[in-house]
């Protein structure tokens, strides 16, 4: 039984280390996004288009026109919002769900 406890022990100690670090690789990745998509803020709806493609669905949800970009990655589809001003044309915001960056 002694024996039991300690691999039980060991066990739990080993799970929340590597839970640790995979936050860690998931806070890593979410930043590098967010760096990458804070590089289309104030720039025109054509320059996203360019580089991204056309949009996967264009949302008309006053004040904004929506940008959706999905995109499937193993079993996790990344979802990617760029909520764009009709008047100027200019990405204001961006909204990034489930996009894994290596």
């Amino acid at each position: 039984m002694n024996i039991f406890k300690k691999l039980t022990i060991l066990m739990l100690i080993f799970f929340t280390t590597q839970c640790a670090y995979v936050d860690k690789e998931i806070s890593k990745s979410q930043e590098k996004e967010k760096s990458i998509l804070e590089q289309y803020l104030g720039k025109k709806s054509s320059s996203l288009k360019d580089r991204l493609g056309e949009p996967t669905n264009i949302i008309f949800n006053s004040p904004y026109k929506i940008y959706v970009y999905k995109k499937s990655q193993l079993i996790i589809t990344c979802e990617r919002r760029f909520y764009i001003n009709p008047k100027k044309d200019i990405v204001e915001k961006f909204d990034s769900q489930n996009c894994i960056n290596k």
